[in-house]
């Protein structure tokens, strides 16, 4: 099974955030993993590519600290709720022979199956030594997930949460108490600034602001693309206009200026990992939450790429929440493990 590589900038295998805080990724053999900036992480192992995306998602998730234990979900693809027996190289460790999948309400194509802790434990035993994992349907495989990689995924987990040489590894364990284990980081707090009336904005970008256009495509303002305008504050409107479009990105240039349009100002912000931008690829701002979100595609079917949400403070925006897939396997957005995260 063969792994597609995210080629971009964003999705850097670490990702250097606020506070002096990391969140890593990493891909190893057909297993990939994202810790976030409070060290949660999540390694991950992908069924095959089908037609509406990846037939299997296992998620062997793990926050960090000393009691902190690990879990393992399954998300498979079918519409009917089913009983599921794990298999690993054709074997069945004793508990994984009769597993709920249950249909998930949000999306009608995809079911859940979550294991216990026993569970967990009797997986985890057998898979990093394994070459597949099969998830039977009655006597049908429904799907199979390569395990290449899968020691090596978990062995960086323990890494990244302090866990090597102690008793709470999954991998690396040694006989250091679970004590050891440092305490996670505390994510930072963001304070949004109140929502403000959004009635009687400007519709159109000023001459000013036009000009500012200038080296995009220049076709740009033909092709009848709105801006994403939004009230911040009195006086303050944010701007988002189309510079660019490539084949799946719609590529947006970021101003500030006052309720007349005049004033223009460029407006930077920084994604989690420090880099700073403005501009931002394919993005939608609520006015409700002051939140101003983007999608950058790894390609155009979305299942790779970065999710990140920035909220106006009432001084400048504030990265939020990233959800990140560095693998580009079939998965969908709602199922990417959190990269970045506040309170």
């Amino acid at each position: 099974m063969g792994m597609r590589k995210l080629g971009l900038a964003a999705a850097a295998f670490t990702l250097g955030l606020a506070g002096g805080a990391s969140a890593d990724s990493g891909s190893f053999g057909d297993w990939a993993v994202v810790c976030d900036n409070v060290q949660v992480c999540t390694a991950m192992g992908f069924g095959d590519l089908e037609e509406m995306g990846s037939s299997a998602l296992l998620k062997v998730r793990r926050e960090a600290g000393p009691a902190a234990e690990p879990t393992i979900s399954l998300i498979t693809a079918g519409t009917a709720a089913a009983t599921l027996r794990l298999a690993v190289d054709g074997a069945s460790p004793s508990g994984l022979t009769a597993i709920p999948a249950t249909p998930l309400e949000e999306d009608a194509e995809r079911r859940l199956t979550e294991l216990t802790p026993a569970q967990t434990r009797a997986l985890l035993a057998v898979l990093v030594n394994g070459r597949t994992l099969t998830l039977m349907e009655g006597q049908n495989p429904a799907a199979t997930i390569s395990l290449a990689g899968s020691s090596a995924a978990l062995r960086f987990m323990d890494d990244r949460q302090g866990r090597a040489g102690t008793t709470t590894a999954l991998v690396a364990r040694g006989p250091r108490p679970a004590a050891d284990v440092p305490a996670p980081p505390q994510p930072p707090v963001i304070k949004l600034a109140p929502a403000v009336a959004q009635a009687r904005l400007p519709t159109k970008p000023s001459l000013a602001m036009q000009a500012q256009l200038r080296d995009c495509d220049d076709d740009i303002l033909d092709l009848g693309i709105e801006p994403e305008v939004a009230r911040l504050a009195q006086g303050k409107i944010f701007w988002g206009m189309v510079c660019s479009r490539g084949a799946y990105n719609v590529i947006y240039r970021l101003f500030l200026t006052d309720e007349t349009g005049g004033g223009v100002q460029a407006l930077t912000l920084d994604y989690p990992g420090g880099e700073a931008t403005s501009e931002l690829m394919n993005i939608s701002f609520d006015p409700k939450t002051q939140t101003l979100m983007n999608f950058d595609k790894g390609r155009g079917l979305g299942d790779c790429g970065a999710l990140t949400e920035w909220v106006w403070t009432g001084q400048r925006f504030d990265v939020a929440h990233q959800t990140f897939m560095p693998e580009c396997q079939g998965v969908m957005s709602d199922y990417w493990p959190v990269s970045y995260r506040s309170r």
